[in-house]
């Protein structure tokens, strides 16, 4: 209690560099959703925003979600000028998004909701093929959330990133990732990361200078 009430104290006299050094070195005192969080607001405050970003998604992953806490997400999306960049543009990329964002439990329900309304109809389905296929089909949801939480991450940038063509730095650059910048990865290929959304930047970059969540 005594180190949340320093913590507090510092931050209300506007003291966020020694606030996030409190943070770091006393990290146990802290619920791990809250300690994203005022680790996220005095990054934001010292001007660390691509950090701040990094730690403010990291609280939202954990379940601090709140008013206060998008908005300050979203002042630090806004002064970073990330907005309009990361935007998704096929059905695909909104799939993977949504499925690194919901808990297991999501596909769990989805499967068993599915499972029950195939219940509910099998005395009216009349071909045994049937009867087979779609409780398998009933459990897509699950499994394709499970491939996609092994399989995908999401990512931070906290420098500016070179996209290339291939994984070697033979291949052409083809876009450039900003400071603060989210994205998804897929694949590693040695030293390299494969970018798969946003699709504007899809291709590879170095397995450094990013954090994933």
């Amino acid at each position: 209690m005594e180190v949340q009430l320093k913590y507090k104290s510092l931050f209300e006299k506007g003291k966020h560099t020694e606030a996030i050094q409190l943070l770091m070195k006393q990290k146990d005192q802290f619920d791990p959703a809250i300690y994203h969080y005022n680790l996220g607001v005095n990054l934001a405050f010292v001007n660390e925003l691509p950090l701040s970003r990094y730690h403010l998604e990291k609280a939202q992953n954990l379940g601090f979600k709140s008013i206060k806490s998008q908005a300050s997400l979203e002042k630090v999306k806004d002064d970073l000028g990330v907005i309009g960049v990361e935007d998704k543009s096929s059905f695909s990329e909104h799939v993977v998004s949504y499925s690194l964002d919901a808990s297991i439990a999501t596909g769990v329900n989805i499967s068993l909701v599915l499972l029950l309304l195939f219940l509910i109809k099998l005395k009216s389905i009349s071909k045994t093929w049937l009867k087979i296929i779609i409780p398998l089909v009933c459990f897509l949801p699950l499994l394709g959330q499970y491939y996609i939480q092994r399989n995908f991450n999401h990512a931070i940038a906290l420098e500016k990133l070179e996209v290339l063509r291939g994984p070697s730095t033979i291949f052409e650059q083809t876009q450039e990732v900003i400071p603060g910048m989210s994205f998804i990865t897929s694949g590693i290929a040695g030293e390299w990361t494969y970018i798969y959304s946003p699709s504007s930047h899809r291709g590879w970059i170095k397995n450094k200078g990013y954090l994933e969540l």
